[in-house]
């Protein structure tokens, strides 16, 4: 039983490897009193003092499961709601707690108002994750409003903790920083209308004052949030000696009303503690997504290697010349051809077309079904570009619903990247693009959806809400959202949807939970693609990030040999994006031949173990290995030599240290011990710029 209760005072949370415990005091409020290895005698809890000092009052100073605004606490709170006669005060007058296995409530009402909360926790006890939610529920007549409601709080004890996350834009996602806590508070946020490119709606803290922090040592603490839309992480020293963390839907310009008998679900944060770094930390997380986060049915399968066209046409999109593409993408192995932007009635360039999802039949006479049945009878699968939250002024769709987007009315609509977005908390707007893209998918062999998502929101107004509710515009958009991209799925559950928001932009637990990978940024470039690479994997799976190769990388202009960035690409789930219709046969040849390698290792790769072995942001190499059921892919990256020497060795991990492994090296084939390879490790040049190798390590002998 991995959820267990101790005379109705404490509970613990028990994992594989962790306990959570939870104890509630005469004072009727649930603190965190442990979060850390595992205790199996949960009575040793009992009867602790509490730690508030005799001369103030408690709540300050507990590490409180859910602090509400007010009541003598000054620390950043969790929820803060406003009843009808202007009470901003939450007080629980009961507390009680409801059971199961691997579950548990702890049901909070309040003294006086008709109105309760329940801290929901869900135990993973395999993975050692720790799901934490909360329901708001006005059981009463009189409407309750609530002005901040975050999913999870969590304490710590004692000072000397340092915080990560990213530090980010457009084209530069995933940028690592860690801090020191030492006083007031760290604030992690976004409110674009969804993740965007800055921070993440994660935590990550580690002991690194007090002891050193290494990849594969040291104690972290780390959750995640299941949602796609504006929210916000505090991480606060508290003058009370200890850590306070919250999680949540960002409450800046935020509000909700629960009307009588309405509830509120939050969602949800998914938490660990380990005290083996990131390393285990990123084990842990990548299994947790793949058993019980990512879409079933495909999450236990490699994505194929796919093409995508834009490079290659842009909005110049035709049939015929399609048609071709298809024949060169086939003759290099890819398994999934993508028409990118340009398909549709009047896209012809950015600023028309957007929410006419029709096929243009300019530039396919003949609809989609000559160009699928070219890429099905090569033996690829075909998928296509869209963006549905969004629509262009110069659409049919605008021109018939001047009110279906977010807009003040005495206002001129502001503009951004030529369009505006869609008012998804419509249920019009939803059943709109729900029917258009249920036809698309019913009428065309499409096996793929690269769902894009390219301005920020702005001007939150309408909604056909009175203006005392456009507060909760945002989160309703997030709603919308998820419903228009669960109802697609669950009408065609056999297409792959690609979550893509000008890059990185949705990259999320929420995003996870019903897109089958993402595009982790638009920067191609393989020595940038490095760095966003190794940051993103921390929490998020290897198999969900496409990776590409293409000609022009975009951001620096920098010449790369293909070598280099083939095996940058094949770091990921890999994409190929250079314009065909210019390369030349002899490269078209050589790209061909890093497919059929990738192939090899790809669920190696993809369904593997990472591990981050070395990093340019420290080492004068970056090196990742992935390791397998009987194989281990071993990528090693020098972006520029220094004062002349070639000689790099790395030490592998995550082998067997019994069993031999067969490799080859500068055309020389070695056998080697897993424990050699381990501890003594491999010595290999790398030279110049840009130069990389890959280590394929089959294992051959049980």
């Amino acid at each position: 039983m991995s959820v267990k209760g101790y005379e109705n005072e404490i509970y613990a949370l028990q994992t594989r490897h962790t306990s959570y415990i939870i104890r509630v005091g005469e004072d009727r409020i649930p603190e965190n009193v442990y979060w850390g290895k595992r205790i199996d005698r949960i009575e040793d809890f009992a009867g602790e003092a509490s730690p508030a000092p005799v001369n103030m009052q408690a709540p300050h100073c507990l590490r409180e499961e859910c602090a509400s605004f007010g009541g003598m606490r000054f620390k950043e709170s969790s929820m803060k709601v406003c009843f009808a006669d202007g009470v901003r005060d939450f007080r629980v007058g009961r507390v009680y707690a409801e059971t199961e296995e691997n579950r548990l409530e702890l049901v909070l009402e309040d003294e006086c108002y008709p109105f309760r909360v329940r801290l929901c926790y869900e135990v993973f006890e395999e993975e050692d994750v720790i799901k934490k939610w909360r329901i708001v529920e006005n059981t009463g007549e009189a409407p309750v409003v609530l002005e901040r409601i975050f999913s999870a709080q969590f304490g710590l004890p004692g000072t000397g903790y340092e915080s990560l996350n990213y530090n980010g834009r457009w084209g530069m996602e995933f940028q690592a920083v860690s801090e020191k806590i030492t006083s007031g508070k760290k604030v992690y946020e976004s409110f674009h209308g969804l993740t965007a490119h800055g921070n993440n709606p994660v935590f990550i803290v580690h002991k690194g004052l007090e002891e050193p922090f290494r990849e594969n040592q040291g104690e972290v603490w780390f959750g995640s949030l299941e949602y796609s839309g504006n929210f916000k992480t505090i991480v606060e020293a508290v003058d009370a000696g200890f850590l306070n963390i919250v999680i949540g839907i960002n409450d800046t310009d935020f509000a909700w009303t629960l009307k009588g008998g309405e509830s509120f679900e939050a969602p949800a944060v998914y938490a660990g503690y380990t005290d083996g770094g990131l390393e285990d930390m990123s084990h842990r997380m990548h299994r947790f997504c793949r058993r019980h986060l990512m879409p079933s049915g495909l999450a236990d399968k490699p994505l194929p290697v796919l093409y995508n066209s834009w490079y290659s046409t842009t909005f110049d999109v035709k049939c015929e010349e399609q048609i071709a593409l298809v024949e060169k993408a086939a003759r290099l192995g890819v398994e999934l051809f993508v028409v990118d932007d340009g398909w549709f009635v009047g896209r012809e360039h950015d600023r028309a077309g957007l929410g006419d999802w029709y096929v243009d039949r300019k530039k396919f006479p003949q609809g989609l079904k000559p160009l699928t049945e070219a890429v099905r009878g090569l033996g690829m699968r075909f998928g296509l570009w869209i963006e549905p939250e969004m629509v262009n002024p110069e659409s049919r769709l605008y021109r018939l619903h001047p009110d279906w987007i977010y807009r003040y009315q005495t206002r001129e609509v502001l503009m951004g990247r030529n369009q505006y977005i869609l008012d998804m908390s419509r249920q019009e707007v939803r059943e709109y693009l729900a029917e258009c893209l249920d036809t698309l998918l019913s009428e065309n062999d499409i096996s793929y959806i690269k769902w894009d998502m390219n301005r920020y929101a702005s001007e939150m107004a309408g909604g056909g809400l009175p203006a005392q509710e456009w507060k909760s515009l945002w989160h309703r958009h997030s709603l919308g959202v998820q419903w228009l991209i669960n109802t697609l799925r669950e009408k065609h559950p056999k297409v792959e949807f690609e979550a893509c928001a000008a890059g990185g932009g949705r990259v999320d637990y929420g995003a996870m939970r019903r897109f089958d990978e993402y595009w982790p940024s638009d920067n191609t470039d393989p020595l940038d693609r490095l760095f966003i690479q190794e940051n993103y994997s921390h929490l998020y799976p290897v198999r969900y990030m496409r990776a590409w190769l293409t000609d022009d990388f975009g951001m620096d202009g920098r010449k790369i040999p293909l070598s280099f960035a083939m095996h940058s690409a094949m770091c990921g789930s890999l994409g190929i994006g250079t314009d065909l219709n210019r390369t030349s046969e002899e490269k078209r040849e050589e790209i061909k031949g890093y497919v059929e390698t990738y192939k090899h290792i790809r669920n190696t790769v993809q369904l593997g173990e990472l591990y981050r072995l070395r990093s340019l942001k420290n080492s004068d190499i970056q090196c990742v290995q992935y390791v397998g059921d009987g194989q281990s892919a071993v990528f090693v990256f020098l972006d520029h030599e220094r004062y002349g020497d070639p000689l790099q060795r790395i030490t592998l991990r995550g082998l067997k240290e019994e069993s031999l492994y067969r490799f080859v090296l500068d055309d020389r084939e070695i056998v080697k011990s897993g424990a050699y390879l381990m501890q003594a490790g491999i010595g290999l040049r790398l030279c110049g710029d840009y130069d990389s190798r890959l280590l394929i390590l089959e294992e051959i002998n049980a």
